[in-house]
């Protein structure tokens, strides 16, 4: 029979330099120890924000939502803002890390930062803010929702009557592509009271000459210009155009945002951009805590508007603000830029 005899030995007891020295071999050991746990911290991976917002950084509009969606959302949880306009191998990079360690949301802010999110993070739930035309841009899905940037026809009309009780016609240029659903709904809401003069335009090229007929031979001052959100006309040059010939003409320029108002159009109702990031803090709260779902609650309105109106363009084209109508009024414009 075998006995396996076991020896304890006090380290001290082990002399390889001197008295009371300790071995080379635990020397070695601590080494080694020390490398393991350093490389470990190493390829550990940090710990990945619950809520990632992706931030478009080129109009004003986003970052008032972002700061909104900051603070609705403060001392909930870890948010990390990536802006997706920084492009190159770091915003790669950093795309493929989400998709490696996906966080539970993803909130965009912007139709870009929305499309963004939904091609290149596709398994991980999307919640979009200030999103156009959702449906349109494919913004759709069991896994994502948002609050849509359009304002409900209803509430846009409702509010520019209020300003221009007198309006007959509204011209509109458009591309059939992105906008002529939006034209027809419209057309259909507005019946007979005030009628839609509306040409299609396929390019700006185009869209310039139907602005130029449309301001100098057919439109007057009891009717109005309305620009969309659509790249034929809400363009830097036809905006200018359409700001020019708007105050020779006396025919008032609605337009779909206030940087477009502050540039020089007359009128805008559009979404409270900081309010709506508020409101998609509340929406992603709920989506966290299990309580709602992102399929449902697809292109959501926002929950609170603005109409903002020029007041040095209002004083040139005559229009009298109403005192009953809450509104934002900015002082004169600094010149015809683009938002």
């Amino acid at each position: 029979m075998w006995v396996r005899k076991q020896v304890i030995v006090h380290p001290r007891r082990l002399r390889a330099d001197g008295v009371g020295s300790r071995p080379r071999g635990w020397r070695e050991f601590y080494h080694v120890a020390a490398f393991m746990v350093l490389f470990c911290c190493t390829i550990a991976p940090a710990a990945s924000a619950q809520v990632v917002l992706l931030v478009e950084r080129g109009a004003s509009i986003y970052q008032q939502a972002a700061q909104g969606f900051q603070q609705g959302f403060a001392g909930t949880d870890r948010v990390e803002q990536i802006y997706i306009d920084e492009g190159g191998p770091a915003l790669e990079a950093r795309l493929v890390s989400l998709r490696a360690n996906p966080p539970r949301l993803v909130v965009a802010i912007g139709t870009q930062a929305a499309r963004t999110a939904k091609e290149r993070l596709p398994n991980i739930p999307i919640l979009y803010c200030l999103a156009l035309r959702p449906v349109q841009n494919q913004l759709v899905g069991a896994n994502i929702g948002g609050i849509a940037l359009d304002v409900e026809l209803s509430q846009q009309f409702e509010n520019i009557k209020k300003v221009l009780p007198n309006l007959r016609r509204i011209g509109v240029v458009y591309d059939e592509l992105a906008s002529g659903p939006w034209v027809r709904e419209a057309q259909q809401y507005l019946g007979s009271n005030v009628r839609l003069v509306a040409r299609d335009a396929r390019t700006p090229r185009e869209a310039e000459q139907e602005i130029r007929e449309l301001l100098s031979n057919v439109l007057g001052p009891e009717d109005a210009f309305l620009l969309l959100w659509d790249s034929v006309t809400a363009n830097p040059a036809n905006f200018r155009l359409l700001v020019e010939l708007s105050l020779r003409y006396k025919v008032p320029l609605i337009a779909p945002a206030r940087p477009f108002v502050e540039a020089g159009a007359l009128i805008s109702v559009g979404a409270d951009y900081e309010q709506a990031g508020r409101q998609a803090a509340v929406m992603a709260q709920r989506v966290l805590l299990g309580q709602a779902r992102l399929g449902d609650l697809a292109a959501v309105p926002p929950a609170e508007l603005t109409v903002t109106i020029n007041g040095e363009v209002a004083r040139q084209l005559r229009v009298a603000i109403p005192t009953d109508l809450r509104t934002d009024v900015l002082g004169p414009a600094v010149g015809a830029r683009t938002p």
